[in-house]
């Protein structure tokens, strides 16, 4: 096993956006919704962290899941797929390129979208599939996560073959043939159930072809924004992982534990495996939170430290003193951008 896969697999805040973007299509409160995916309620506000714990997505499944009945769901995932998130992909995607060499590109792209993210073309059986590798299938979210991937690969393989792609053969993990079969443009489709992997058959002529792709400038300007991770320990990635989640002060370690859908004893573990406290990490991160707010934003001290947890004042000072040496109105003073 790879050390990045003892980690915390994390998903770029756009692509939690998109899928916390679906919530609208409920007749229920968004911000519920939200909430209970332990999605941050700033997710469409354009705010400053870039991942968030993979975790959210698969709470994000279960709701959803809750929410809609099977057939509502598929027709979701198929409109969503056909029509916002496979062309944001593809339109990534270099171009004069052959549809294998698209797909191993559109591979590494969603590795660099989601940590935890694993698909790969392989070919067994004397056929060529489009796979998708997950752990996970005993839980509650999988199945859902499954019908969107299916759904989304499905999407691909015709965007990339101007719609040759035809679904034959479609092997999924979970037992359920009859919510596969029943997806939007999957009807003619074959499904074997509680494969060790899900997988849809690729015609070897077709894999030769020339990719179809269509770029747009915006979105071309967009795939340089992505960028791999350098430092993959375990307590960066929790960092990069609760940074969301720390901006209204410190979190307990329970809360922390339940969003990254992880037993408390197992954070502290890993944590001190690294040589690092829960508690005095998340004090480093709120106060690195406030010293942004300090030195970019207009806001009052006393505001700031409300914010943050803190309804004494002078507690905030003092505790803000410890941590940088300086009161909040000198550090903002030495510090102002």
């Amino acid at each position: 096993m790879s050390k990045r896969n003892k980690n915390i697999p994390l998903v770029r805040r756009e692509n939690v956006e998109f899928f916390a973007s679906l919530f609208e299509e409920l007749d229920k409160k968004t911000y519920a919704l939200l909430r209970e995916s332990t999605i941050p309620l700033d997710i469409h506000d354009n705010p400053d962290y870039a991942y968030l714990p993979e975790s959210c997505l698969k709470n994000f499944m279960e709701v959803l899941g809750e929410s809609l009945s099977n057939d509502k769901l598929g027709v979701l995932f198929w409109r969503s797929c056909r029509e916002t998130y496979v062309p944001k992909f593809v339109s990534l995607l270099t171009g004069g390129t052959t549809v294998r060499e698209a797909l191993q590109e559109f591979s590494d792209l969603l590795k660099r979208e989601s940590s935890g993210a694993n698909v790969y073309l392989q070919k067994s059986g004397g056929s060529w599939w489009l796979v998708r590798e997950k752990a996970g299938a005993d839980e509650v979210w999988f199945k859902y996560a499954e019908l969107f991937s299916v759904m989304c690969m499905a999407e691909v393989l015709r965007a990339l073959t101007d719609n040759a792609w035809r679904p034959t053969r479609i092997g999924v993990r979970s037992s359920d043939i009859e919510d596969f079969s029943s997806l939007p443009t999957l009807e003619q489709a074959q499904f074997f159930a509680e494969r060790p992997v899900t997988a849809l058959e690729i015609p070897e002529a077709l894999l030769d072809e020339k990719a179809v792709i269509t770029h747009t400038a915006s979105q071309v300007f967009a795939a340089n924004h992505y960028a791999e991770q350098s430092d993959d320990s375990f307590a960066a990635t929790f960092k990069q992982a609760i940074t969301p989640y720390v901006s209204v002060g410190k979190l307990p370690i329970k809360l922390a534990a339940e969003i990254l859908r992880m037993n408390v004893r197992t954070l502290q573990r890993k944590l001190e495996s690294e040589g690092i406290i829960y508690k005095t990490l998340i004090e480093e991160m709120v106060f690195d939170q406030i010293k942004h707010r300090l030195t970019s934003s207009s806001d009052s001290i006393t505001s700031i430290a409300n914010k943050f947890g803190y309804s004494d004042a002078a507690h905030f000072s003092r505790s803000f003193k410890r941590i940088t040496g300086l009161t909040p109105s000198h550090f903002r003073k030495h510090h102002r951008k």
